[in-house]
């Protein structure tokens, strides 16, 4: 109680009795579009909007009794706004807001589009040091028409959405001496208005538990349990899900650490009187060279089981890192699944899964930092006669020198090959990224982006975003930004799937500091 009154006297006590600090920057804008093509085909391209901006962004505001409040609003008056504002005291109570909107293209000349609202709210408080309590909701509003993405016709007919949903959660966390209690419920009402048929409500009941075993800390014991329906405002019909699992952690002598999980889930509707239980246990075993290496190996065994059919899985795990030199650091991961129809079938048959990645940094200091990366994943099916490669390596290079400025650059190859019994699908991706930006010389600073992505084989697109930036701070903390963005696409084997874009922003910008 005497924690929740401290809280109480910090919101009413009046701001201006008490010493405060802050700052942020106001800026107004004006937007430029011009854009020529098929609107649906450049993704990055349908949430700009052309007019006068207003924003608010980096806002803090602390009392001088920790009290503090911040703000990061873009686009206050445009359909693309993204606003976030905060107050809250360290420790004691936390409050936070936010609203976004985001708009989708479904066809050429932008008329079939779909636009999000996202709401959000959360408070948490600590009425005791051990003690946390939260409770938020999320608001989600959608509606406009869509297309078919995939509908060859042209003149394909729309579909009206709109739609509703509404989340609340509220929950606790209880810590002591190492151990944990979370509990947290979370509901969901989701109305569509145009179907009502797919009205639902749906609700989690969730708990975690942590503990380390009195006198025997180096083990530590975990546990939990949730449960999770849905049901059909319309037809009453409901599905529901509880799942228990638990463990424990061994850390072992000579840096050696054991972790053991197993999973119980059990999945059933109304309908019928067959559920579906799945069930996991996993093992995982690690051991670290202090500041040198670290090595952990995995296995998991699973089981399917819907009462006439039965698939059991095995999965190997195997990942770590290196440091021969300070400056390197080298990493890898691998993963292999295997899934058999012990009883009864499944659509799919048996099926293979594996996957291997390394990753290796070099950081020289002044000479800036490299990055390698290579990533490949298989998955094969006898049943359907597929098989699935992807490959990708890339490099990335950083570096910054305080007499110019900063420097980045990448670039990435992918490879992909989908084979079954009747046809095939190959590409070759291409993707190169770069940013420049120089350092302030006569209160002026400048940058450069680029974004290029090129994909080739069964594919034949080409695609990229050119970034171009300027800043000049004048009188008493103003500034003068401009900014020119160009955007393009095509699709050499589709006529229409075009795309151009040139995007000019400019902004008066007043930093505030207080």
């Amino acid at each position: 109680m005497r924690k929740i009154s401290v809280i109480i006297i910090a919101l009413l006590l009046p701001s201006m009795t008490l010493a405060a600090s802050g700052e942020g920057d106001f800026s107004i804008s004006y937007l430029f579009l011009d854009e020529e093509g098929n609107q649906s085909v450049q993704h990055s391209s349908f949430n700009i909007y052309e007019g006068p901006g207003i924003s608010v962004e980096d806002f803090s505001y602390m009392l001088d009794n920790g009290l503090s409040f911040n703000a990061d609003m873009k686009n206050i008056i445009l359909n693309n706004r993204n606003l976030r504002l905060g107050m809250g005291k360290s420790g004691l109570f936390g409050l936070s807001l936010s609203h976004n909107q985001y708009r989708r293209v479904y066809n050429f000349d932008g008329s079939s589009f779909t636009r999000r609202h996202t709401n959000q709210g959360l408070l948490w408080l600590y009425p005791h040091r051990h003690l946390k309590l939260w409770g938020g909701g999320t608001y989600i509003g959608r509606s406009g028409s869509m297309t078919d993405l995939f509908d060859p016709d042209p003149g394909a007919i729309s579909t009206d959405v709109d739609y509703d949903q509404v989340e609340y959660k509220g929950g606790f966390q209880l810590n002591y001496e190492g151990g944990l209690i979370r509990g947290e419920f979370r509901g969901v009402e989701f109305d569509d208005n145009e179907n009502e048929d797919r009205d639902q409500t749906r609700s989690v009941v969730r708990f975690d538990g942590l503990i380390p075993v009195p006198n025997y800390e180096w083990i530590v014991l975990s546990g939990g349990f949730r449960h999770f329906e849905t049901k059909y405002d319309v037809s009453d019909f409901k599905i529901s899900s509880n799942r228990g699992w638990g463990g424990f952690r061994l850390n072992l002598p000579e840096n050696f650490q054991l972790r053991y999980n197993f999973i119980f889930d059990r999945t059933s509707s109304d309908s019928d009187f067959v559920a579906t239980d799945n069930i996991t246990n996993t093992a995982y075993l690690s051991h670290v060279w202090p500041q040198f290496a670290m090595l952990t190996a995995g296995y998991r065994h699973g089981i399917n089981d819907d009462f006439e059919d039965e698939v059991q899985s095995n999965s190997f795990y195997a990942s770590g890192w290196i440091r021969p030199l300070d400056e390197l650091e080298i990493r890898g991961e691998f993963g292999l699944t295997e899934e058999d129809v012990k009883d009864g079938s499944r659509l799919i048959g048996d099926e293979s899964r594996n996957r291997h990645k390394f990753r290796l940094k070099y950081n020289s200091g002044e000479y800036g930092t490299i990055a390698l990366k290579y990533e490949n994943k298989v998955r094969e099916n006898e049943q359907l006669g597929t098989e699935i490669d992807f490959i990708s390596f890339g490099g990335d290079y950083s570096i910054g020198v305080a007499e110019y400025g900063t420097l980045s650059a990448g670039y990435v190859l992918s490879t992909g090959d989908y084979d079954n019994r009747e046809d095939e699908f190959e590409f070759t991706d291409h993707t190169v990224y770069g940013d420049i930006r120089t350092r302030e010389y006569r209160n002026a600073t400048a940058g450069f982006g680029l974004t290029y992505y090129r994909s080739k084989r069964d594919l034949d697109v080409e695609s990229f975003i050119l970034r171009f930036n300027a800043t000049y701070e004048f009188y008493d903390g103003y500034a003068f930004k401009a900014e020119y963005n160009v955007q393009n696409f095509d699709d050499f084997l589709v006529r229409d799937q075009y795309y151009t874009a040139n995007i000019v922003e400019i902004s008066l910008i007043k930093h505030i500091s207080f």
